[in-house]
């Protein structure tokens, strides 16, 4: 099998395959239950997802810059079906939830598996149908952008508060899907970074539109970002009532062996791209936003390990199976993104990426 060139139904086997992987994988390292895949997954489907909401929030704003990047962007749709895959295996361990043994009416096993695996089929639906519409120059590529970015929005939050958040029930924040999904966007974004990074050699006019939009948008929503983490931890702060304070008082607290973590993730999501990105200069070279990109990626990932394995304590994640995984779905999504031309459809006259590409100006 060419991994360069899979079409929808290669990658269903890849993923099938890349599963049973991840579960042997599982057994291995974690022989009881726990939170490995679900940590890789979480970040995986947020940068995979993330990609098409930026397409889809640039054709809905009738902008140009993406359009060079909008090809390779759109194919990440297909890491959406893949990851259901990955999610029944995630489905045999959901004895780390404090709720599998009292289930209520929504969060019981049977229905938190069956509407995700709804969830993630309609998401890849109205994906699939905007990245073709994309590709074909389709008026209609708008509306479903609009579709895209609602059904975005949603399984995010669906996933935080469901995935991540219940793993500590009954604590609850209200911004805590809000949070996923603007960490998801900004996932997009640093990916599209990382894109423009390895075709650097073929820079055109085009590509340094692209290049200075990608960089501006970085700095803003790693600054959005900062935005979401301030308002979650002052309403918690001020409000001082235990059962919501406990939560953060784990993971952040000076008492804590995570402080510095804490302080790292929050360093590395913004107090360094937004230094580094603050001139113009820094935003138009590849270089140097790449490196600010993967070390948001990173700080993400480590936001989500903090979240994740503090809740499963004492055991925690195992890091062995955590790498593994990683790998996995990462090796995954290059071959997804590498086989762009047998994804999607060839496209149409009104759809050449870069036919009207114009520079934004910051």
């Amino acid at each position: 099998m060419n991994l360069s060139r899979l079409n929808l139904v290669g990658v269903a086997l890849l993923a099938v395959v890349g599963a049973a992987a991840a579960l042997a994988v599982e057994r291995v390292f974690e022989p009881e239950p726990g939170g490995s895949l679900m940590l890789t997954m979480v970040f995986w489907l947020a940068v995979a997802e993330g990609c098409v909401a930026v397409m889809a929030a640039a054709e809905v704003a009738h902008a140009t810059w993406h359009l060079p990047i909008r090809r390779a962007m759109n194919a990440a749709h297909a890491m959406i079906p893949a990851m259901a895959a990955f999610f029944l295996v995630v489905a045999t361990q959901l004895s780390i939830y404090p709720w599998h043994d009292r289930p209520g009416v929504w969060l019981a096993p049977t229905f938190f598996v069956v509407r995700h695996l709804v969830m993630f089929l309609i998401v890849f639906g109205v994906a699939r149908r905007f990245v073709v519409t994309c590709e074909a120059g389709d008026d209609r590529r708008r509306l479903w952008g609009v579709l895209y970015a609602i059904l975005f929005m949603i399984h995010q939050s669906m996933i935080g508060f469901e995935w991540v958040m219940s793993l500590e029930k009954p604590w609850f924040s209200t911004l805590f899907g809000a949070w996923f999904m603007v960490d998801a966007f900004l996932s997009g974004i640093c990916a599209a970074a990382v894109l423009l990074f390895c075709w650097r050699r073929r820079f055109d006019d085009a590509l340094r539109y692209a290049q200075k939009s990608i960089g501006g948008l970085m700095f803003g929503f790693a600054t959005f970002w900062a935005y979401f983490y301030f308002s979650q931890l002052i309403v918690i702060w001020y409000g001082n009532i235990p059962e919501e304070t406990h939560y953060l008082a784990v993971r952040i607290g000076y008492h804590t062996p995570y402080w510095f973590i804490a302080r790292a993730v929050f360093a590395m999501c913004w107090v360094i791209p937004f230094a580094v990105l603050l001139g113009r200069a820094p935003k138009r070279r590849p270089g140097i936003t790449l490196a600010m990109a993967l070390v948001i990626l990173a700080g993400f990932l480590l936001e989500k390990w903090l979240m994740i394995h503090v809740s499963l304590l004492p055991d925690g994640i195992s890091v062995p199976a955590s790498a593994v995984d990683f790998v996995l779905l990462g090796a995954l999504f290059v071959s997804v993104m590498r086989s762009r031309d047998t994804l999607l459809p060839a496209a149409g006259a009104a759809g050449v990426p870069g036919a009207e590409a114009r520079p934004v100006h910051a």
